[in-house]
């Protein structure tokens, strides 16, 4: 398996350091540690200062600690089916990362300009009637849903965790690290974070699970009930699908050589992932950066590569 990375070359240090230092929790030197209480000081000034929920719809967000990667899409997406199915009437607020409209807008699936994932969440939620809002400044984003959809039950911010002056009900959050701890009434969950960014793929550090409601974590065996800190636990599975991009596109990939295109935090993640679901792995993997734009030149660097290797066929992330 050939691995073609074209990440800036900053990212690729520091991804490379990352994946180094991946075993160790903590600080991991003297200096990091100071940032990384520097970070907690700085989220909870953030969180103290934040705004009271409006009395209706019900807020909730959904956040992680981690720069990305560990599935905010996917369970928003899930949750307003759920609650979709159960009569809920609802819609999701989404800043609209790397889009230039700073809104509030609603987003059409066919809207470029909007942001990529929320114009996937509007397309994979038009059954469900679910609007997609995209604000850069959430705040304002929840006022305009407020005024133009007053008959709400739900309003699910993705990725909200570090958000200030935004309001809300209750914050789940999805760690993609945490320890079993002995506590007086049983077992616990410990959430578990490494150094804070640029030191670590962090945001911040495990204290910030304290904010939260729910603790999530994708795992397919029982966990404790509770977090350390009182919060309830659940659990749940992310599973790759293959989806074809046209009508006439087989569902299954085609016998023979393929190419992996990854524009998402961590490439290597999507890869194996990809290797387990095929029963092969694939010839050659592209890794692009997080919500990584298509331009021309772009496009005709990632057909070489294919070409060059001699691939049929290609995967990508959504």
């Amino acid at each position: 398996m050939r691995i073609v990375d074209l990440r800036p070359a900053l990212e690729r240090h520091l991804s490379r350091r990352w994946v180094e230092n991946e075993s160790a929790s903590g600080s991991g030197s003297f200096l990091a540690g100071g940032w990384n209480r520097l970070a907690d000081s700085f989220m909870n000034r953030r969180a103290q200062a934040r705004s009271a929920p409006p009395l209706r719809p019900f807020v909730l967000s959904v956040g992680n600690l981690a720069l990305g990667g560990t599935g905010k899409t996917p369970v928003v997406m899930a949750l307003a089916r759920d609650l979709s199915a159960q009569g809920k009437r609802g819609c999701i607020l989404t800043r609209g990362f790397k889009s230039p409209l700073a809104g509030p807008l609603e987003v059409q699936p066919e809207n470029d300009l909007a942001g990529d994932e929320a114009r996937l969440m509007a397309a994979r939620l038009v059954l469900q009637g679910w609007p997609v809002i995209q604000a850069r400044n959430r705040p304002r984003g929840l006022t305009f849903i407020l005024q133009e959809y007053p008959e709400l039950d739900f309003i699910l911010v993705e990725d909200g965790h570090q958000t200030k002056d935004l309001g809300r009900h209750l914050d789940i959050l999805i760690l993609d690290r945490w320890a079993r701890m002995a506590g007086n009434d049983g077992d616990v969950l410990q959430p578990e974070t490494g150094p804070v960014f640029p030191f670590g793929p962090y945001r911040e550090t495990a204290q910030g699970a304290h904010r939260a409601g729910i603790l999530l974590v994708d795992y397919s065996q029982e966990v404790p009930p509770r977090g350390i800190g009182g919060q309830a636990t659940a659990t749940y599975s992310r599973q790759l699908v293959l989806r074809p991009v046209a009508p006439d596109t087989p569902e299954e990939l085609p016998p023979g050589p393929f190419a992996a295109l990854s524009g998402i935090a961590r490439p290597s993640t999507f890869e194996n992932g990809l290797t387990r679901l095929v029963g092969r792995e694939p010839l050659v993997c592209v890794r692009l950066r997080d919500h990584q734009e298509y331009g021309p030149r772009l496009v005709q660097k990632i057909v070489q590569e294919m070409d060059g290797g001699g691939s049929l066929s290609l995967v990508t992330t959504a």
